[in-house]
């Protein structure tokens, strides 16, 4: 009997066919490890923040004791509390309200509307890397809230929720520790919650595309604290795109 072996139409199909899976499912692939690193970026900030945080109460007590709380002290706060503690550490302010201007290459952060830019204030980054910290304040009576948004990576146009991640240290607290932001931090002003539905919604600075926001807070600003309570993960409901 004579074999058949496959005609040039037949394996130009063939290979159609896998380029369309292809296709279709690496993008999908790539997504989810982007997620899923992203998440683990997230709880390894979480981790490092409140250990610098544990080192500077060891030298100086508790933060409700600190100096600097003005909103124009930022720089002093952070080159005495935190700073000193992040190997690799270079600061420096970067006042780029509504700009794109640089700060160790860290271009202004962008919210999830991809419409409103949000203020900067005092950065620390770690020399070889791409994370960095910029710590910022509200002015009084706000003044001993003490904010920071972390880069786990420095795209050209970070975004909140994706390539930043903000924390708040409120020195109120009875255990001061920093939290995502809307994880039972900000007492009146903002979300103030554990319950993840809000801190999805559209409340002041929500994980959502529609959520309020200003110069200071803006949509995605309450992402950490819900990938903090889904177990440091994504899940599918979070406004990704």
């Amino acid at each position: 009997m004579r074999k058949r072996g496959f005609t040039l139409a037949e394996v130009l199909i063939t290979l159609g066919i896998i380029g369309v899976i292809a296709a279709i499912t690496i993008p999908m692939l790539i997504e989810a490890y982007i997620k899923k690193t992203t998440a683990l970026s997230v709880k390894k900030a979480y981790t490092e923040l409140n250990q610098v945080l544990k080192m500077a109460i060891a030298d100086y007590g508790e933060p409700l004791g600190w100096d600097y709380y003005g909103e124009d002290e930022l720089p002093q706060w952070v080159q005495t509390y935190f700073a000193p503690y992040v190997s690799g550490a270079q600061h420096k302010q970067c006042n780029t309200m509504y700009s794109t201007k640089d700060c160790f290459g860290l271009a202004n952060i962008y919210t999830l509307s991809k419409t409103v830019t949000l203020r900067n204030g005092y950065t620390v980054s770690k020399m070889g890397t791409p994370v960095a910290y910029t710590f910022y304040r509200y002015p009084a009576p706000y003044n001993k809230v003490t904010r920071v948004r972390v880069y786990i990576r420095n795209p050209r146009r970070p975004i909140l929720g994706k390539d930043a991640f903000t924390f708040i240290l409120t020195t109120a607290d009875e255990n001061p520790t920093f939290k995502p932001y809307g994880y039972g931090t900000l007492g009146s002003y903002g979300i103030s919650t554990k319950d993840r539905k809000t801190l999805l919604g559209t409340g002041w600075g929500g994980c959502n595309s529609k959520a309020s926001g200003s110069g200071y807070w803006g949509p995605g600003d309450a992402c950490a604290a819900v990938i903090m309570m889904d177990g440091w993960k994504i899940s599918k409901d979070y406004p990704w795109k």
